[in-house]
């Protein structure tokens, strides 16, 4: 658990286990927290390495635009302050539009993709305008007052209504948002630039994972990462919603696990 300063901005990061560096990056409005299952799963075999992005979790909320080219380059000074010049890097949703562009500006550096319920496209206009509003809202009112809005956005109804604890816990890390670092870091995603013919020179192992039931990035978005990158791997998680690591962490974990094995 330690901080690093990149970019003019304070970005903190945790590191578990040895082996392999294994990078993982969060969705909007998470923070390294989303990934507990899988980094202690897999810390055996891995240096698994979270990072907090800017405007979330215990990283610095900047003024400013974000962007997520900018997030990106903030990733690799991360990676170069702890010595990584490779890993795996897994990331979800706003996550995985980070690790893309990462693996376009700095190929040097990822040994393989791993593309959680994400999009490589531009947002869809009516979509956009409803993030914005809900992140002014956010600004404005407080993250309590779109909770309840935002929670169909990133869960299955299945989740929604049977896991309680695991629906608790993401409503106390919500209530403690840093409202203006995510209202930037959400126009950053809505107003993204399309890359779907960029990543076609993606030349690594890559794994795309969407939730059958993904509201927000849909698996038609994941179908079309899947045609694009040479080579990748799609795999559905059934009845999942958007945020697959936390609504099946046992079958999002063996995915990976399997997918990286043989990578390796």
């Amino acid at each position: 658990m330690a901080t690093v300063t990149v970019n003019g901005t304070e970005v903190y990061y945790e590191e578990a286990g040895r082996g392999f560096p294994l990078l993982f990056l969060h969705g909007l409005a998470f923070d390294t927290r989303m990934w507990r299952s899988q980094v202690a799963a897999l810390l055996g075999k891995y240096r698994c390495v979270s990072i907090d992005f800017r405007g979330h979790g215990q990283s610095a909320a900047p003024g400013g635009e974000y962007t997520l080219e900018v997030m990106a380059e903030d990733v690799y000074q991360v990676m170069r302050h702890l010595g990584l010049e490779l890993a795996h890097v897994a990331g979800l949703s706003m996550g995985g539009m980070v690790a893309m562009r990462l693996a376009l500006a700095h190929p040097e550096v990822v040994r393989s993709l791993v593309l959680l319920d994400t999009s490589a496209g531009p947002e869809q206009a009516e979509r956009a305008h409803q993030y914005e509003m809900l992140a002014q809202v956010m600004r404005e009112q407080g993250p309590e007052a779109i909770m309840q809005g935002v929670i169909p956005i990133f869960f299955s109804q299945a989740f929604i209504g049977g896991q309680p604890q695991e629906l608790e816990a993401f409503k106390e890390q919500f209530r403690n948002l840093n409202p203006q670092g995510v209202y930037r870091a959400t126009l950053a995603v809505a107003r993204r630039r399309d890359i779907t013919d960029e990543i076609k020179s993606i030349r690594v192992p890559t794994l795309v994972i969407v939730g059958d039931e993904d509201m927000a990035t849909t698996p038609e978005r994941a179908e079309a990462i899947h045609r694009q990158i040479a080579g990748s791997r799609l795999e559905k998680i059934v009845g999942a919603g958007h945020m697959t690591p936390l609504e099946q962490p046992e079958k999002v974990t063996a995915a990976i696990e399997e997918f990286l094995s043989q990578v390796e």
